[in-house]
């Protein structure tokens, strides 16, 4: 089978990076990392595979198993590394990009499938936001962190956003969250937001300030500055004596 034999040229190419085997067939149990430099997984990826000779379906599908039949870190970001280059994916491509979300055990994974997902929501909004919509409700916490991270992932990389009540709408129903990495997600959210549409975001934060998450709350608000920090923190303080308790639930990043 050609998927298997190019599997194999991938994992011969890590392993040569590496300067280890990689166990192919149990797929059993948490991803594992080799500890390989990214910088050096990406240019293999720029550098190729024989396979990039094949039409676009076929490399699809040959990425599509590559993600779906290794356990290692460094094979699996093959495929993230090389759709994170195509500038517009077909409603096809899409369609089997987001199942990868299926198989995402670590935050490294969540990022660059983010870096993904929110190229396809400035380019393909009518396809990629149902899509965030449904996840933004799951019983898994990857499928709702990237229900917000993947909106926009990094403002300056885009030239088009959903308007501001759309993305905030994606935000307010994980203000208390019990999970980390959501609660992780939503600030980088709310940070990449401000950095589009400030006046909004900082009403909301006004707005909001005796429910959002602790950690949440910190990382959002460090990046602004000391004053508009001290006044948010002020307001969010006494809301919280109001409400005669702690909100949400403190974390260390």
């Amino acid at each position: 089978m050609k998927k298997q034999v190019w599997l194999k040229e991938v994992v011969r190419k890590v392993e040569g990076l590496s300067g280890c085997r990689i166990a192919v067939g149990n797929l059993d149990g948490a991803t594992e990392r080799l500890g390989v430099r990214i910088a050096l997984l990406r240019s293999a990826v720029k550098a190729g595979y024989s396979f990039y000779h094949e039409s676009a379906p076929e490399i699809l599908a040959v990425w599509d198993y590559v993600w779906r039949n290794s356990r290692c870190y460094e094979v699996m970001t093959r495929p993230l590394y090389y759709y994170q280059n195509t500038v517009d994916l077909a409603k096809s491509e899409l369609e089997t990009v987001t199942r990868w979300i299926e198989r995402c055990d670590r935050w490294e994974f969540s990022d660059d499938l983010s870096k993904i997902y929110a190229r396809a929501v400035e380019n393909s909004p009518e396809i990629m936001t149902p899509v965030l919509k449904v996840w933004n409700g799951s019983d898994n916490p990857w499928k709702r962190r990237q229900s917000v991270v993947g909106l926009i992932e990094c403002a300056r990389k885009r030239k088009r956003f959903l308007p501001c009540p759309e993305l905030i709408a994606f935000v307010e129903p994980l203000l208390t969250d019990q999970d980390y990495y959501v609660q992780r997600g939503v600030a980088w959210t709310l940070r990449e937001i401000y950095n589009v549409y400030p006046a909004e975001t900082l009403r909301f934060f006004e707005n909001r300030a005796a429910v959002i998450d602790p950690g949440a709350w910190s990382a959002a608000t460090e990046k602004l500055d000391k004053a508009t920090r001290a006044s948010l923190n002020s307001l969010r303080r006494a809301n919280r004596d109001k409400s005669k308790g702690p909100v949400g639930r403190s974390y260390h990043s």
